[in-house]
């Protein structure tokens, strides 16, 4: 007879999702005048989930106000929205880390808050973190081979992103196929990964309620029209007080709270990544004028969205992750 081989369940990974956004090497030197400048600047806010791997020297900086001392043979995990300041290095070896930045999510959800990675992990095996480097190392390759099939000036970066859109790239066939290599190879980086820390991760990830996770995605597709308390709660069957405990419990705040905080993030995404005018946004993300939008952005982030705007340019290129 032969065996069943068939899984038709839905899981709580179905909408897992792990998209590279950069592969870079970095060696840093504590007597470089822009570095310098940097630290002197003090902080950067990390856009996408990013893991570094130190294979040199020795650094002292601050992840979301807490200090941390990172050394040769570390990992260090840090989560999308994560506040880093860099406080020093060691003078003598500088600092050199590989560094594998995505989006890795669960639907809604951040994957590797779900799975409560530490921020430094003091204790790898070393040919644990040997085999994560030749990993890095060979996926780089195969994503210089696919950037290379583009123009450079189709390509946006993190170092430099001149004032124009720029459109959804249709890949071809070949490009697709390279493009499905990089996400098998991500995945099984991220599973080497997962291999290197598990003395350090739960059994179990965070528990969420998918109703929480209905809600995330209705409002994500509503940001132009923001639904109210009643209509989130109607959504999912539930009264506003049992909506509001719900949330509290999987995400530590209530739904309205979190709606204005994803409307919040995704016009600071637009003020970063586009010229739109500041009216637009506010209309994008569901405000009535740019006054109201301008004085919630300036209570949420003591500036208003035009020096917010100011600031993200004049920090593009100079900040390293």
């Amino acid at each position: 007879m032969n065996r069943l081989m068939e899984f038709s369940n839905q899981s709580s990974l179905d909408h897992l999702n792990i998209n590279v956004r950069w592969l870079k090497e970095w060696r840093l030197q504590a007597g470089q005048l822009s570095f310098r400048h940097e630290i002197n600047q003090g902080s950067f806010l990390f856009p996408y989930t990013a893991i570094w791997l130190v294979l040199d020297g020795t650094a002292y900086i601050e992840l979301n106000r807490n200090n941390y001392t990172v050394r040769a043979g570390d990992i260090v995990c840090i989560s999308p929205q994560t506040l880093l300041t860099w406080k020093s290095l060691s003078e003598s070896q500088g600092f050199h880390y590989l560094s594998f930045a995505c989006e890795a999510k669960v639907g809604m959800f951040d994957f590797i808050r779900l799975y409560q990675f530490p921020f430094v992990a003091l204790s790898t095996g070393k040919e644990q973190f040997d085999h994560l480097v030749t990993l890095w190392r060979q996926l780089t390759e195969h994503y210089e081979a696919f950037l290379d099939m583009f123009e450079p000036g189709d390509l946006k970066t993190h170092e430099l992103e001149p004032e124009r859109d720029y459109p959804a790239l249709m890949l071809d066939t070949d490009q697709t196929m390279l493009h499905l290599l990089l996400r098998s190879g991500s995945m099984n980086w991220m599973l080497e990964l997962f291999r290197a820390l598990r003395p350090s991760l739960p059994d179990h990830p965070v528990a969420y309620d998918t109703r929480v996770f209905e809600i995330c995605q209705y409002v994500e597709e509503r940001l132009s029209n923001p639904p109210s308390l009643e209509e989130l709660a109607g959504r999912v069957s539930l009264s506003k007080e049992q909506l509001r405990t719900l949330f509290q419990a999987a995400l530590g705040l209530s739904p309205m709270r979190y709606v204005r905080q994803v409307r919040l993030q995704r016009a600071k995404d637009l003020l970063t990544l586009t010229t739109d005018p500041i009216k637009e946004i506010a209309a994008q993300i569901g405000f009535e004028d740019q006054h109201h939008f301008s004085r919630a952005f300036q209570q949420s982030e003591q500036m208003s969205p035009l020096e917010y705007r100011r600031r993200q340019k004049r920090s593009n290129g100079k900040t390293r992750v």
